[in-house]
């Protein structure tokens, strides 16, 4: 699967999700994540998710994520999941 079909499969299963992306700076983090929407924003598509760790939204520009591993951690929407 590509890193948009595991992050619906995720949404669809309300499971959180751990994803690893290159930063604005050049670093990589990797977060636990809940998994909502894609929007487009000055011309970059961008995935819109909860850090769990965090504790706050966060946005990732698509072509940025390295890579997303379904969890079997379960989650409560806060909104509605559109992935």
């Amino acid at each position: 699967m590509n890193i948009k079909q595991v992050i619906a499969s995720a949404g669809q299963n309300l499971h959180t999700i751990i994803i690893k992306a290159q930063e604005e700076d050049g670093s990589v983090e990797i977060r636990e994540a809940e998994p909502y929407s894609y929007r487009v924003k000055h011309g970059h598509e961008l995935f819109f998710c909860y850090d769990i760790v965090k504790q706050g939204t966060r946005s990732f520009i698509v072509p940025r994520i390295i890579s997303v591993e379904e969890t079997a951690n379960s989650f409560n929407p806060r909104w509605a999941v559109e992935v």
